[in-house]
């Protein structure tokens, strides 16, 4: 896994993601790979369960995370909330703050959920996966999606917020992530790279290695597998690798 590490870092990667919303981590699976992150020198970013999870708050601070992710904002008083959260486990000194923004209902709460942000939260997630489920869309590339990217990457470039897009990210999301005017990374589940670093022979090492993360847990779950399947679909693979 170290060596793996190194070799993703050279070719962009900026962070790992550890993910407690759509996976289960024992604490000592998280921990180890939390550490080995640390080793190598890339930023931990954790995705929490809930926007006002505290459990998940200190699990973060524990593993000295360098950056949190509230999933699932829907409306200006889930970012309150989720601020409250953090001041309450950080105080005044806390990692880098995200937003997931993934909603119909999101989208058309967006300029009051942004007023809120303030200049605690530093950027946006767009996860095109549960963007799609929302708007009944079959299609993580479909026109539709893309102009609520657009939208979206317009408001962060004017309020100086990062802009970070993940769902579905593959090879043949290359074209759709091109048109976006202003994005600063690219995540998939486990991995956040620049965007300048997105190709096909990259995506494939970054996706491999995160067959790799998901073997590394201690137990593998119902939600690893579709994750795993995706993963295999993507690189046109049989096996793990």
């Amino acid at each position: 896994m170290l060596k793996e590490l190194i070799e993703i870092k050279k070719l962009g990667v900026t962070a790992i993601k550890l993910e407690y919303e759509s996976e289960y981590y024992d604490e000592k699976s998280a921990f180890e790979l939390a550490e080995l992150v640390h080793r190598v020198g890339l930023d931990l970013c954790v995705k929490i369960g809930g926007f006002s999870s505290v459990q998940d708050l200190h699990l973060c601070k524990k593993m000295c995370a360098n950056s949190i992710v509230a999933p699932m904002i829907e409306s200006a008083y889930a970012v309150e909330k989720f601020l409250l959260c953090v001041k309450q486990v950080y105080g005044n000194s806390y990692p880098e703050l995200f937003i997931n923004v993934e909603t119909k209902t999101a989208f058309e709460n967006l300029y009051e959920i942004i007023e809120k942000c303030s200049k605690k939260i530093s950027g946006i997630v767009l996860g095109r996966s549960d963007l799609k489920k929302s708007l009944a869309i079959e299609n993580p590339n479909d026109k539709i999606i893309l102009q609520y990217c657009e939208q979206l990457s317009e408001i962060c470039k004017e309020k100086g917020k990062k802009f970070i897009l993940g769902g579905k990210i593959n090879a043949y999301a290359s074209d759709f992530i091109s048109k976006i005017p202003y994005l600063t990374s690219v995540e998939t589940r486990k991995v956040i790279f620049n965007k300048e670093c997105l190709n096909e022979e990259n995506l494939e090492k970054f996706l491999n290695f995160e067959l790799k993360t998901l073997k590394f847990k201690k137990n593998t779950y119902n939600e690893d597998l579709a994750r795993i399947k995706f993963i295999e679909d993507s690189l046109k693979i049989k096996e793990l690798v």
